[in-house]
């Protein structure tokens, strides 16, 4: 395909006309490696061969109706059949689905799961092993069962009655109170302001099983179900299957049309202003809304371009409002816009812009988000602006079109299923690509404005405004007279253009004196190269394609944290965020990011307790630039004091209420509790704002990669060997280094024997929250245990997802970690168990956390233990494919000798329940558990 310059203006400028014109525009071609159909009664399908990851396939079942289609009587069924599609269906009795799916490696709420939306609800079965046609035709059956074989039993309907409560518990927080709130205004008219998924409790406690199957009978038929199969599958066959098991179903006689739900204009703006007592901090946003994109009209070349077009524009325009963040005249802290459906409507789009505006100041930070969005739309943006945009749009061209034939199909799935829903095109990735490349360089800057221009109208009419505020005692708060105020302010304003101020000039001005590769080791078995530099840097290099758009590093050296007492707490604390803020070499935060355009590389730096790391990832094409960025982490980080001021604002406006939130209560009180109140592993909280120190933490930073023989760099991904090591010789080789390398030491002060932390607070929705922590420091470090403790942490949540959850309906979700870690001279072999619970089942969940951890002492359930290990063997199959597997197998094969990776399907396939339950016995043995309960003051409330 040749596009000449005229012609591809000509398509742009026509593709921001009309929709009528843009239908005009060529069509999207199909794409030859999907093959969909439409059965007789309606049901249509979608099936590709995907060989990534190697002999896994997913299936999905979406349904093109959700909570919008529900009556006043039913508020909530929607989302409530969604969860009965796993307690019974035709073909698999009560939980025999679950049990089923974990008997070939497929976990409930991991690769099982399902969700309920306004306008959809989708099904999923993921990671399914490939092995067994069996399973496979057993998965297209599980997905013919929900879409017209579900049993509904009242027993079970009335078991899920407490799960959903206590999701509904669960998922309610301050902002989501507020929302639900707002909704009726935000949407006058409209159904859409009445029918959030979860639905209202008094109905979910009081409806009968036959209102839930009317629902179920209404809306869940052929002509609203899309079935998708992607994977390592056979086409053909799936077809088939499709076509045998589906074609059965009739559709009813008379169908109830899904109607689009419209979503009136308004002539004056919308005005939501809200609070509550649990919200930490006050936000505002604006919003445009604009007529959606009809499905009819989405595949075409018209449609394709004007989306590229407006986020282009809204990425120049969120890294203005980055940028005028850091300014210390900005009235918000942060700010971002998106373009995305308005809230959660399919007929309507918006134009959306938040902040969190500084205290007192949420009037201005309304008025300056309209100001840029104003003075992007009359000014548009400059050719600086603009080239960096398009660098990084043809980047991220070639990065997703190198990686083409590594597209897991998950994402594949989800194409497919925007496609069936909401009628998005699926666009053939080698057209696509050809096309963009070739059409990007032709779009000239006006046509990109003039999308810009639209986005954000000259009058009110379609404005929405809401602002969510903290609740104290004697607070003032914003009015409507007072927002609307700011918004006319500022439409009266002389705006003047933005300008772009841009350091052009290389990341490294002077080249350092180059060093020199020493010495070369190999490990066969692991394999990977061991090079050891002049300057004493080991480096570690693994060549991989997993993923053809990657290349990761990580140079991890000793020291870390326990290097500083306690004058450092506060820095150590902030030192993470603090070093991010900062810039490198010449260039400050901002104008970083800005030298970066057109480059897919990155660096930063964290701190551990006895070790510091640099890491970094690039494409193959951008490694020197990542070697460059880590090279001035070592020799030239540069203070940036408007950068750190804006992220110390940011602090202290997140953490001035953070008491106010339960979770973050709970949070704290369980570090603390687990540290024995080592004031050096508290969290952070706003007395450390005042004690941090700018300049200490660069000290800090400066003294930690003093000394790069301290350090191992570790590479790995699809690099070019031959042209990476005189990078590695030029960047690495040359820094500074000794041999007087100071070590970190222990600082920690675990807990000791049970303890046990239980309290109560006020809360505006009454919540409770329990977390078990069993550990035991003095089992070796070793594969067996590794694979033990992760097997403990599976089994368990097995058993308490039954017996809590299913059993008992005293929780949403429940589970259990079983972990094996070392660092250095400490080891920590641990079992985690933590539990959102239904307050007055409280002391039934605790009991049972407890023991069954006791009752694993003395045996394991070998069927349970059996789905575990064919999970376990799938998913090392999956690990093994990335690069970050690689990059903590060979760390912890050098550092400590232990191969993770040549034995681990053995050692998995050896545990029998005997020897789990041995393990469990020795990890409990010195007696340590520490219990966290949070409970909910409910006295004088109504429960």
């Amino acid at each position: 395909m040749k596009i000449n310059r005229i012609l591809s203006l000509f398509v742009l400028i026509v593709a921001m006309a009309t929709q009528a014109q843009v239908m005009q525009l060529p069509p999207i071609p199909a794409d030859p490696d999907v093959r969909t159909g439409k059965l007789a009664n309606g049901l249509t399908y979608y099936i590709r061969h995907n060989n990534w990851p190697e002999n896994r396939a997913e299936f999905y079942i979406a349904q093109r109706v959700g909570s919008l289609q529900e009556e006043d009587s039913q508020r909530g069924l929607a989302h409530f059949l969604e969860h009965m599609c796993f307690n019974g269906t035709k073909h698999f009795k009560g939980n025999d689905l679950i049990r089923y799916c974990e008997s070939i490696g497929v976990q409930f709420g991991r690769d099982l799961n399902a969700y309920t939306a306004i306008d959809q609800t989708v099904y999923n079965i993921s990671n399914v092993p490939t092995d067994r046609q069996s399973a496979l035709d057993s998965c297209l059956l599980i997905l013919y069962d929900w879409a017209d074989g579900l049993v509904l039993d009242p027993e079970e309907i009335d078991k899920e009655r407490g799960v959903i409560n206590e999701e509904y518990r669960l998922r309610t927080s301050a902002s989501m109170r507020m929302f639900e709130r707002s909704l009726p205004k935000l949407y006058p008219g409209s159904k859409y302001g009445h029918r959030m998924p979860i639905g209202l409790m008094s109905v979910i406690n009081s409806f009968k099983p036959e209102t839930l199957r009317a629902y179920y009978e209404k809306w869940y038929r052929p002509d609203n179900q899309g079935i998708i199969v992607v994977g390592d599958v056979d086409v053909d066959h799936v077809e088939a299957e499709i076509k045998k098991l589906f074609g059965s179903i009739q559709m009813p006689a008379n169908p109830a049309p899904v109607k689009a739900e419209p979503v009136p204009d308004n002539a004056q703006p919308i005005i939501v202003i809200d609070k509550d007592k649990e919200q930490r901090v006050n936000t505002i946003e604006l919003i445009f809304k604009h007529d959606a994109m009809p499905d009819s009209m989405k595949n075409n070349l018209g449609y394709v371009i004007g989306c590229y077009m407006r986020d282009l524009a809204l990425s120049m325009l969120n890294a203005r409002l980055n940028e005028y963040a850091q300014k210390a005249e900005s009235p918000f802290v942060d700010a971002s816009a998106i373009y995305s459906s308005y809230i959660f409507a399919k007929t309507k789009d918006a134009l959306d812009i938040s902040a969190l505006p500084k205290d007192g100041q949420t009037e201005a930070a309304l008025g300056a988000i309209l100001r840029e969005a104003r003075r992007a739309a009359e000014f548009g943006f400059t050719p600086t602006e603009y080239a960096r945009a398009k660098a990084d749009a043809l980047s991220s061209l070639d990065k997703m079109y190198s990686n083409k034939d590594k597209r897991f199909s998950a994402q594949f799935c989800n194409e497919f299923k925007e496609n069936f829903i909401n009628g998005e095109p699926i666009t053939p990735i080698d057209y696509y690509y050809a096309t963009m490349k070739q059409i990007v360089p032709e779009i000239p800057i006006e046509v990109i404005n003039e999308a810009m221009k639209e986005l954000v109208p000259a009058s009110d009419s379609n404005m929405v405004i809401i602002n969510f505020n903290s609740e104290k005692d004697g607070a003032a708060y914003p009015t409507e007279q007072g927002l609307m105020k700011a918004i006319a302010d500022v439409r009266a304003e002389q705006l003047t253009p933005y300008v772009d101020n841009v350091k052009n000039e290389p990341l490294i001005k002077t080249m350092p004196k180059k060093g020199s590769i020493k010495k070369e080791e190999s490990n066969a078995g692991l394999g990977y190269k061991e090079l050891t530099l002049s300057n004493g840097v080991k480096v570690v290099l693994k060549q991989t394609d997993y993923k053809k758009d990657q290349v990761m590093l990580t140079a991890e050296g000793f020291g870390g944290s326990s290097l500083y007492g306690e004058a450092d707490y506060s820095n150590i604390k902030l030192f993470d965020d603090a070093i991010e803020a900062s810039g490198l070499g010449n260039f400050s935060h901002t104008e970083l990011e800005k030298a970066l355009a057109g480059k897919i590389a990155s660096a930063s730096m964290s701190l551990a307790t006895t070790r510091q790391t640099i890491s970094g990832s690039s494409t193959p094409d951008d490694v020197e630039t990542m070697l460059q960025l880590v090279y001035l982490y070592f020799t030239a980080i540069n203070k940036d004091q408007s950068s750190y001021d804006n992220l110390m604002r940011t602090y202290e406006i997140a953490l001035k209420n953070k008491a106010l939130s339960p979770d973050n209560a709970f949070n704290d009180s369980l570090i603390v509790t687990l540290n024995c109140h080592n004031p050096r592993f508290t969290s952070l909280d706003t007395t450390d704002l005042g004690k941090v120190s700018y300049d200490r933490i660069l000290e800090m930073a400066r003294q930690l990669t003093a000394n790069a023989a301290a350090y191992t760099f570790t590479i790995i991904g699809n690099f070019d060997e031959a042209k990476l090591r005189p990078l590695l010789e030029q960047y690495v080789a040359s820094l500074p280094a000794s041999k007087d390398i100071r070590k970190g030491h222990r600082v920690d002060t675990d807990a000791k024997g049970v303890v046990v932390n239980s309290f109560k607070r006020k809360m505006e929705t009454p919540k409770a929250i329990t977390a078990m922590v069993w550990s035991n420091d003095a089992m070796p470090y070793t594969l067996d245990n590794i694979v033990k403790a992760d097997i403990t942490g599976q089994v368990l949540s097995m058993v308490y997802l039954k017996k809590i959850r299913e059993d008992a309906g005293a929780a949403y979700s429940v589970g259990a970690q079983g972990t094996m870690a070392r660092q250095d001279d400490k080891i920590d072999c641990g079992l985690f168990a933590y539990c959102p619970m239904k307050y007055e089942k409280a002391d039934t969940v605790l009991t049972i956390l407890r023991a069954e951890v006791d009752a694993m002492t003395q045996t394991c359930d070998a069927d349970m233990l059996k789905k575990v290990k064919e999970f376990m063997l799938k998913s090392f199959d999956d690990r093994t494919k990335t690069n970050s597997y690689w990059l903590g197998v060979i760390d912890t094969y050098r550092t400590y000798g232990v191969d993770l990776h040549s034995a681990y399907k053995q050692t998995v396939e050896a545990q029998t329940p005997q020897t789990i339950s041995a393990f469990v016995k020795e990890l409990i043995s010195q007696g340590n558990r520490v219990e966290v309960v949070m409970m909910p003051d409910v006295d004088g409330e109504k429960k």
